[in-house]
């Protein structure tokens, strides 16, 4: 197999920090010292503009998506989301010790607004998950069906998880600031994508006040180490036009992407994340040809719901991509 020159299985962004600039994070004072994440907080308030009370710093949007499950979804509660979806969902109920309840969101297909609607009513659950891009099929919900879907939750004093780890990649923004006006919906993200901070592990949660005193409570005071505050930080602060150049890059690749495996006899749908998802005859030996080329992706061999499923991130680099494209075309059509 030839040694991987393309990881293309993680969805993972470029750092939008020069390396200057994350040498110059490194410092042994830096390092002493613990971490204080309330000037991050504050920088991501006022990008959200929100008071800073309703804003909390975590490791990662798993380390978010950990806390809200376990401040509104308890042991013996029920969390409701849709089915397949991010695997922390399931993973962080398990944890908690409670319920996890889906209903079918094909990939693609529409947001099963209804069908949630129906499961709010019977399963009552404490908590409804729902994410917009969502993993693995790259759709949205729109403003109007996140709305009915809070009025819903509120009914039953349930809270609703917005999250929006994919946002940088829709063109269509509204629906992010809008919901954080949205009563009982608490937003999460992440630096990991659009700036490309996987390894540091960084993100947020953004919510009402009360909900994110919960939040904080519900993890250890410094689940963010000293270096992923100050680069998340730095990233807010001077990594702007970098992460938009790479986001728009992704934006021009994901349709082509979408064409090229279409081409193949791929079934493929439009994507608002930094991937494509398409179903391909023989998913496993078609991930292997690629593998084979030194390009991983991502597929889900006997997976329930996923089976068949192949996801490839866009690279978000002109080179890299007509890479993936030269080896898509020697792997030639699907049978």
């Amino acid at each position: 197999m030839a040694n991987t020159i393309l990881r293309l299985n993680a969805n993972e962004g470029r750092p939008c920090l020069p390396p200057a600039a994350i040498a110059a994070i490194i410092d042994s004072e830096t390092l002493r010292r613990y971490p204080d994440s309330k000037g991050l907080e504050a920088l991501i308030a006022e990008r959200r503009g929100l008071p800073p009370e309703r804003i909390l710093a975590t490791a990662g949007a798993d380390d978010a998506i950990d806390r809200a499950i376990r401040s509104f979804g308890a042991a013996g509660a029920t969390v409701l989301s849709t089915a397949p979806a991010f695997e922390e969902y399931a993973a962080a109920a398990a944890r908690t010790g409670a319920r996890y309840a889906s209903v079918p969101r094909a990939p693609d297909g529409p947001f099963p607004l209804a069908a949630l609607l129906a499961a709010t009513a019977s399963e009552r659950p404490a908590l409804v998950v729902v994410a917009s891009p969502d993993s693995p099929g790259g759709g949205t919900i729109e403003a109007r069906e996140l709305r009915v879907l809070a009025a819903s939750a509120r009914e039953i004093g349930a809270a609703v998880l917005f999250d929006i780890a994919y946002s940088d990649f829709d063109e269509d923004g509204d629906i992010y600031e809008e919901a954080l006006g949205i009563p009982g919906v608490v937003s999460t993200g992440t630096f990991s994508k659009a700036y490309g901070l996987a390894g540091l592990r960084a993100g947020w949660a953004a919510g009402p006040a009360d909900a994110i005193a919960r939040m904080r409570e519900a993890g250890p005071p410094f689940s963010l180490c000293t270096f992923s505050v100050a680069a998340a930080s730095a990233a807010l602060r001077s990594g702007e036009e970098a992460k938009e150049a790479f986001v728009a890059e992704v934006r021009r690749e994901r349709p082509l992407l979408q064409a090229a495996l279409a081409a193949m006899g791929a079934k493929t749908w439009p994507s608002r994340a930094n991937f494509v998802t398409a179903y391909v005859p023989e998913a496993g030996a078609f991930a292997e040809g690629l593998a084979a080329r030194g390009i991983r992706i991502r597929s889900w061999l006997g997976k329930p719901g996923r089976d068949g499923m192949i996801r490839i991130t866009c690279p978000g680099d002109e080179p890299e991509f007509q890479t993936l494209l030269a080896a898509l075309k020697k792997i030639g059509r699907l049978s």
